[in-house]
């Protein structure tokens, strides 16, 4: 009797247990950054600031001729400010995600003089037909893309007359980019897979959204074609070898993530027992922890801050596409949390060389998952 007792007791006293250690995981969850009207001032500046910045600047086409040899806010006037043309993109894309989620936001009619300016019909037509040279076909393929169809999408599901019109004006230039990837995807004979603008699967997962807000079963039937092509049967996915040392994505979870978006449920959860190891083990160990930066202002080692940002969302996207396994939940979201914690803590010491791009990731990251 007395050791039926003391076995109830280790049962009650586990079932405890484990209720506690859910629940201290629970309160770390908690510590997620909230995307607040302060933060969400504190960082559409940082947009707002260089959208229309037009040094410094990396000019990211070839010149065909002399012909072209002349200042880059002429050839695309939409585009031009935060040093690159995909970051001033993401950058207009921050700005309208603000703005909707912060309809009386203090800073709103500076927002929408801005974004009235850079996508008029007139600067917008100059874009599209810059892309129509030939030495311009590639340019920003596909991450510079994937961030125009986000784009799009965000104003195309936005109730908003000035959001309506600038859709409209943007939809030649999507369109365009859209058969573009199509067409690309024809030819690729494998997904690219750096932690940098190049990696595949993160500009599908960009490209997804779009899709689901939108609908373009055409681009999604190629994207979900070459994923189950490419991706399907990958598996023990090297994530001891991230981060390289100016990784801002991370090619393992921006893998599961775009599959999280493809597969069913069961066929995810399947798949995803395969591909990552599990979150307690040595092989996970270089993504709990949040990369070290040691100079923020390097525009490349500052990557890293972008990194964090990037493990939290696809962390927590990957998470809440799990059936089952709670612990692996609450351990995914921890790590998330505390990554996209440390992001914010450290991105306004980037300088410029952060600060050009870094206000969307922390945005994308605190809002992916509404």
């Amino acid at each position: 009797m007395k050791n039926i007792i003391f076995c109830l007791s280790l049962i009650i006293l586990s079932i405890f247990s484990c209720k506690n250690h859910e629940n201290q995981l629970i309160n770390k969850i908690a510590e997620m950054p909230l995307l607040d009207i302060n933060m969400a001032e504190k960082l559409v500046k940082l947009s707002l600031n260089c959208v229309n910045k037009k040094y410094p600047y990396k000019i990211g086409y070839r010149f065909k001729d002399e012909e072209w040899v002349k200042p880059h806010y002429e050839i695309t006037p939409s585009f031009y400010g935060c040093w690159d043309w995909h970051s001033a993109v993401h950058g207009h894309w921050t700005m309208v995600k603000i703005l909707k989620e912060f309809p009386d936001i203090s800073l709103k009619n500076e927002i929408r003089t801005r974004l009235n300016t850079n996508l008029s019909e007139e600067n917008l037509k100059k874009e599209y037909d810059f892309f129509q040279n030939e030495f311009a076909k590639g340019f920003e393929r596909t991450y510079g893309w994937a961030w125009l169809l986000k784009l799009y999408s965000e104003l195309k599901s936005w109730d908003d007359e000035d959001g309506i019109i600038w859709s409209k004006n943007l939809k030649p230039l999507v369109e365009l980019l859209s058969l573009r990837t199509q067409n690309f995807l024809e030819y690729l004979s494998s997904p690219l897979r750096p932690g940098t603008h190049a990696n595949s699967a993160f500009s599908f997962s960009l490209m997804l959204d779009y899709i689901d807000a939108v609908g373009d079963q055409k681009l999604k039937n190629k994207i979900n074609e070459f994923s189950l092509k490419y991706f399907f049967n990958d598996k023990n996915c090297p994530v001891d070898y991230e981060p390289s040392g100016t990784d801002f994505l991370s090619p393992c979870l921006a893998e599961a993530e775009t599959m999280s978006k493809i597969l069913s449920s069961k066929e995810f959860n399947n798949w995803l027992k395969e591909f990552l190891p599990k979150p307690k083990s040595k092989k996970f160990l270089n993504i709990v922890n949040p990369p070290i930066v040691l100079d923020p202002q390097d525009p490349g080692i500052g990557h890293l801050i972008g990194l964090m940002f990037h493990r939290a969302w696809t962390l927590n996207k990957i998470a809440s596409s799990i059936d089952g396994d709670e612990e692996k939940k609450y351990l995914y979201k921890e790590i998330a949390s505390k990554h996209a914690k440390k992001g914010y803590e450290i991105m306004f010491d980037s300088g410029y060389g952060g600060e050009h791009w870094l206000a969307t990731f922390a945005v994308y990251c605190l809002t992916s998952n509404n």
